[in-house]
């Protein structure tokens, strides 16, 4: 089954960088109704989102956004407000697309 999951600014807003408060993780509490979730990068090239023990499979395309997107919302400073000429460094709200589950 794929699954559509909106990563919202509140999301963004309200993560912290945590693999399990972070945007995503966020997203993936709501969209699963539970706080049972893990978001983590293995080898610097692999985004692994799991619900409980399972492992969501990613569409293909999506991989390197989702690396795109954490390392920007990781390296993002929300404090500080001096973004003006620097907005492509914000984390913006996207959609993730998943398959239940990874074989």
């Amino acid at each position: 089954m794929r699954r559509l999951i909106e990563v919202t600014q509140d999301d963004i807003d309200k993560g912290i960088v945590d693999c399990n408060k972070c945007a995503i993780a966020l997203a993936l509490r709501r969209e699963y109704k539970t706080d049972d979730v893990e978001v983590t990068i293995a080898d610097g090239s692999y985004v692994s989102l799991c619900i409980g023990k399972n492992e969501l499979n990613i569409t293909t395309y999506m991989d390197n956004d989702l690396l795109d997107f954490i390392d920007l919302y990781d390296s993002y400073n929300k404090f500080d407000s001096d973004y003006k000429g620097r907005e492509h460094k914000i984390p913006k709200p996207f959609t993730l697309e998943v398959v239940e589950w990874k074989n």
